[in-house]
């Protein structure tokens, strides 16, 4: 594996540590009541958190096949716009700094002064599944991934309502706590690879009168030539704010710095 490879996988690790999940269900054979009552999903009036800034700080322990690395991340979010996170307390990842745009990742590596940039092409062929700004950010903040996206069904099962989206070949269920209308859980499969993710939100907290996840376990199978590999987060949120006001998301690659 090249520098660069490996420099791209610890970083799309760490960029999904951003994130929130737990282990892999598989529920595409799951049978359905012949009779089931249908739902519409407005009228469920799901709770998707609202804000303009979010600036989060975090405990990290990042689990992959024969390493565990925890680290501190502090990240800021402007809606729609940045994704700002700093990295701190492990060898290897101290000193790393990252923005993340619609379109592309930019890390520095203040330690080794090095820089590098990704597209989200370059994240998703490394990984071998679709990753994109706005399932970062949803992943970041507990929303649905795809909120626009048409329903193949919404039922009812225990104290959940699971919504279930077909995406091309990405196929979504979204499980909704039904006493607080907050999503709990997702399950993400690409029907052509297998390749899964599965995020879970827990320990919901008030912050300016919305519940927020803060606690949260990621994983991500994915298959390569070696087989099937997955990496496992779990994330606990020290402190989150939405301030009013504007967050700073600074930034900048050094002229001496060397791009990787």
């Amino acid at each position: 594996m090249t520098r660069k490879s490996a420099n791209a996988r610890l970083f799309s690790n760490l960029l999904l540590s951003l994130i929130i999940i737990l282990p892999l269900l598989t529920s595409c054979g799951k049978k359905i009541a012949l009779f089931t009552k249908t739902y519409d999903r407005e009228s469920l009036k799901i709770q998707q958190l609202e804000f303009d800034y979010l600036s989060i700080k975090s405990k990290i322990e990042l689990r992959e096949p024969h390493k565990t690395t925890k680290v501190t991340a502090l990240v800021r979010l402007k809606k729609d716009s940045i994704i700002w996170f700093n990295l701190s307390g492990a060898l290897g990842v101290q000193g790393m700094r990252g923005i993340i745009t619609q379109d592309s990742v930019f890390i520095i590596n203040r330690v080794d002064k090095e820089y590098s940039i990704y597209s989200f092409k370059d994240v998703a062929h490394e990984f071998n599944f679709p990753i994109d700004f706005a399932l970062i950010q949803s992943m970041i903040v507990g929303n649905m991934p795809k909120p626009d996206e048409p329903d193949q069904a919404i039922v009812h099962e225990g104290k959940q309502y699971i919504i279930k989206q077909n995406i091309n070949n990405i196929f979504i269920e979204n499980y909704i706590d039904d006493t607080n209308m907050k999503l709990v859980e997702v399950q993400v499969t690409e029907r052509e690879t297998d390749n899964a993710l599965k995020l879970l939100y827990k320990d919901f907290k008030e912050i300016n009168g919305q519940a927020f996840p803060f606690a949260a376990f990621v994983s991500l199978i994915h298959h390569n030539e070696f087989g099937q590999l997955e990496t496992q987060m779990t994330i606990e949120h020290n402190r989150v704010e939405a301030p009013e006001k504007e967050l700073r998301f600074p930034f900048n690659i050094p002229n001496k710095y060397v791009r990787k």
